[in-house]
């Protein structure tokens, strides 16, 4: 015969044919691993086998013994315990141990994490066993562990661990109750501090190298995310080619600046100050604009130091010359514009910013690299550990301010800052903006809908 157990009773196959024997029907059940185990059905039909041993340990047939009042007895497990209880005589011995377990389990863990930490026990019964169950907590409220760190099902599966303190031996039919046999360390105070104390710090020793194993992963994931991503060559030539094309924009929205002469970007503002106190006779504003940009990547090298990405600043180099001489062809462009009405400089103005923003903007969807001026605010940043946003606030002020002083030394008056140089500090990051919400909502259009 073969046996097997499920929800509703103990199947028998037996000749090539199964068999389910109901539990609601089983009168007696016995145990015993040595010798044949059995269970006797209430129309006296006789189940025997050495191998039923381990098919009636199973949760179902101890749920079903209670549930139905199976008469049960398991030979075996009452030759380990010289005493048996009732569930009567062993509720004040459990709450004993409960208190041992709970004062062992706080000082081991208060020694282990700190004092704001304590353990909550549990005591609570399964379908064999009492239970007691922990529970770590910090200020008296649970912590969420890690799903590798609580245990798996169980009663209270938020619990860390458990400790089985009783067996159950016999079932007895006429007071629908069971008899048990408690575990060495339940029996001993001193065995149960001793077990708590040495389990606890096991556990512990286990859950704080799974949490340096988190912490060290964590770390790593976060390294690797920060990580610029290689960029595919295939991806390269088009990415370089939409920056490039970013750099031409802008220079088109400082030229319109330029035109409109009510000052430029913050940025651009230094040079063509200088420009215009020169006459133009040393350099071209797009010459001022690159020894500008070599200012800039000369802090970045004195700031970052060893940490200096040379390949980098070799990059932002050649851009930041590209860009100095897509200015001045942009200031050409525009060479024979001449205002003479507030009105029309205001546009001009006004356009410079638009235009200057939408640079900008393609040059981040081009994502390869970034002007100095910028990459100088990042490298401050990381630094000094300040807020980017500060850092380029703060040098956006310092060049104007400097603008300002350059041309009433020189000039005498506001040129190469003005109200314009103000408008476009604030309205450019805000154009920005814009355009990537505009970008987004195109995106979301032009996706195909979604099959129901």
């Amino acid at each position: 015969m073969k046996f097997s157990v499920t929800a509703e009773g103990i199947n028998v196959v037996k000749d090539l044919t199964t068999r389910l024997i109901p539990f609601e029907e089983i009168r007696r059940i016995e145990i015993d691993q040595e010798k044949e185990s059995f269970f006797i059905t209430k129309d006296h039909e006789d189940f025997t086998d050495k191998k039923l041993g381990d098919i009636l340990n199973h949760p179902h047939v101890y749920n079903a013994i209670s549930q139905y009042n199976i008469a049960f007895i398991d030979h075996f497990l009452k030759d380990f315990h010289e005493k048996t209880y009732t569930e009567e005589e062993l509720a004040p011995l459990l709450e004993k141990t409960k208190k041992i377990a709970q004062e062992c389990a706080d000082q081991c863990i208060k020694e282990q994490f700190g004092e704001e930490y304590s353990v909550h026990v549990y005591l609570d019964k399964d379908y064999e066993h009492y239970h007691l169950y922990f529970m770590l907590l910090r200020n008296d409220l649970p912590v969420d562990l890690p799903k590798d760190m609580r245990m798996d099902g169980g009663l209270h599966p938020k619990a860390f661990g458990s400790m089985t303190v009783t067996d159950l031996l016999e079932w007895k039919t006429s007071s629908h109750s069971g008899v048990y046999g408690i575990v060495e360390e339940v029996a001993d105070p001193e065995e149960c501090h001793s077990y708590v104390e040495t389990w606890i710090k096991d556990y512990f020793d286990f859950f704080k190298r799974k949490e340096k194993e988190h912490a060290s992963l964590q770390k790593a994931l976060a390294k690797d995310a920060a990580k610029p991503k290689p960029i595919p060559k295939d991806h390269l030539f088009r990415r370089y080619t939409i920056f490039i094309l970013g750099l031409f924009i802008a220079s088109m929205g400082v030229a319109f600046s330029t035109v409109a002469e009510l000052g430029t970007s913050p940025v651009a503002s230094v040079p063509y100050s200088v420009f215009l106190a020169d006459g133009g006779t040393t350099l071209s504003f797009g010459g001022w604009l690159n020894l500008l940009s070599l200012i800039q990547i000369g802090v970045q090298i004195l700031v970052l130091r060893s940490a200096c990405d040379w390949l980098e600043i070799l990059i932002q180099t050649i851009l930041a010359f590209v860009y100095g001489y897509l200015t001045n062809f942009s200031c050409w462009l525009l060479r024979d514009i001449s205002l003479t009405r507030y009105e029309a400089q205001l546009v001009f103005m006004l356009l410079g910013c638009v235009i200057l923003a939408l640079g900008i903007w393609v040059q981040l969807k081009g994502g390869v690299a970034m002007l100095p001026g910028e990459a100088m605010n990042r490298a401050i940043s990381q630094v000094t550990k300040k807020r980017y946003e500060n850092v380029k606030i703060f040098f956006d002020v310092f060049y104007i301010s400097l603008s300002a002083l350059i041309c009433l030394i020189f000039l005498g008056e506001l040129r190469g800052v003005r109200e314009g140089s103000i408008v476009a500090a604030i309205l450019v990051g805000t154009l920005i903006k814009l355009y990537n919400f505009i970008f987004s909502k195109v995106l979301k259009l032009s996706e195909p809908p979604k099959s129901e």
